[in-house]
């Protein structure tokens, strides 16, 4: 006689796993909203420089992170709440939500580990080497890339979270015999 399947995760799990995936797409939205308008306009000497966040190549990978990391936030929203609604787990579902939480996870964590290491030292830097007439728009254009890699940390604390959840989930799923 077979063991009977394992119980399906309660309302609760479920509950709390569709509100970290819209939490991690929040998070994601705010980050790519923010680094993609961070453009200021520095004045040098009389001279008008303008500083996009494209200049700095760290906060390109910073924005390439979350753009990914959205995209795979939307896809598992999506099926999140297609298996809450109708309460059928595809059996490739529990891989996907593995991996796919791993490695989505540790992208957006270097992603953000790239925004903080770039804003630090550029900032140290300008500030160091250029005259500005104000330094404004130097601390609004770096404390922008912060925020940006601030956001796509918590973005990665709640993904690794949900990644915790889907190692259980693979290691708990019934085994398909063939």
């Amino acid at each position: 006689m077979a063991p009977p399947p394992p119980a399906p995760p309660s309302v609760t799990l479920r509950t709390v796993l569709l509100l970290l995936r819209a939490l991690t797409a929040a998070f994601l939205v705010i980050t790519v909203v923010l680094i993609s308008t961070n453009t200021v306009t520095l004045e040098v000497l009389r001279t008008s420089i303008k500083m996009r966040f494209n200049d700095v190549y760290a906060y390109r990978y910073m924005l390439s992170a979350a753009v990914i990391g959205l995209l795979y936030a939307v896809v598992q929203l999506f099926l999140t709440i297609s298996q809450f609604a109708t309460g059928i787990t595809h059996p490739l579902s529990y891989q996907f939500n593995f991996y796919g939480d791993k490695i989505i996870s540790y992208l957006l964590a270097t992603g953000s580990a790239a925004g903080f290491g770039v804003s630090k030292d550029l900032k140290d830097t300008y500030l160091a080497l250029i005259e500005f007439e104000s330094t404004d728009p130097v601390d609004k254009f770096f404390s922008k890339g912060y925020a940006s890699a601030s956001l796509l940390l918590f973005a990665f604390v709640s993904l690794a979270v949900l990644s915790v959840f889907s190692s259980l989930a693979l290691s708990k799923r019934p085994i398909q015999v063939s």
